[in-house]
Parts: structure tokens; C-alpha cells; sequence
């Protein structure tokens, strides 16, 4: 990746659905060439897909994960498969799971299904305060 790569993910990242003419007069170059470099990042897994970002309302989470450390492949392929945020860790805790809720009994839910899983150890849930 070069440079034109790196501004074309600064501005996606802004705003994903920012227009390839939009992206090339800021940067100075045809909408075509956006086109192509934009598909060749995802060609390459550089970019891994576009999202949206909601509102904040519900409850916001992150579940700290510790893990038996022969289950934990199994358990974080469990939690990439499940949930769209996930951190691996070495420390304390060894994966942490980004979840929104519409309440703080359905995160609740969420962390006692998880609890029960073979091979976790001990969770830690991080309420978000708005």
C-alpha cells in the first residue's frame, strides 16, 4: 500500500460511503483509478468490508475474556463467528468482545452464554456510561 491507498482508507474511514468521484477530486485523481485501487484493497483484505455505525443508544459492552489456553483458538473462533468486534489480548484477560444491546438484560444473556462455554475461565464486563 502506498500513500494514495493510505488517504483513500482515511477518507472511507470518515465516511465509508463517501463517493469514488468524491474520494478522486480530493485527491486528485480520476474516479476510475479510485474505483480499481478501492477494489484492490479488498482484493487484498486491506480493507475487510464497510460498516455502519449506529447511534449510541441501548447499552454498549465489552466482555474481557479468560480463556483455558487450550480452548482458546476454539473460543475465539467462536467469538469471530458471533460478534463483528473482537481484541485478542496477552495478559490478564485474553479476548474482549465489543457488543451493543438494546438492553442490559440482553448483555446480561449475552455474558452468561458465554460463561457457560467449555474453556472460559473468567469474564469482566465493561459497562459504557453515556
Amino acid at each position: 500500500m502506498d500513500e494514495k491507498d493510505w488517504a483513500i482508507i482515511d477518507i472511507l474511514r470518515r465516511n465509508a460511503r463517501t463517493s469514488n468521484s468524491d474520494i478522486g477530486r480530493e485527491l486528485n485523481v480520476s474516479e476510475g483509478t479510485i474505483r480499481k485501487r478501492i477494489q484492490k484493497l479488498l482484493e487484498d483484505g486491506a480493507i475487510k468490508r464497510f460498516t455502519v455505525v449506529l447511534r449510541n443508544e441501548g447499552v454498549e459492552g465489552i466482555i474481557l475474556i479468560r480463556t483455558e489456553p487450550k480452548r482458546a483458538k476454539e473460543l475465539l473462533d467462536f467469538v469471530t463467528a458471533k460478534f463483528d468486534e473482537i481484541y485478542e489480548f496477552s495478559g490478564r484477560f485474553d479476548l474482549a468482545v465489543k457488543v451493543n444491546c438494546k438492553s442490559l438484560d440482553e448483555l446480561n444473556k449475552i455474558v452468561d452464554d458465554l460463561r457457560e462455554m467449555d474453556g472460559v475461565r473468567n469474564t469482566d464486563t465493561l459497562v459504557r456510561l453515556h
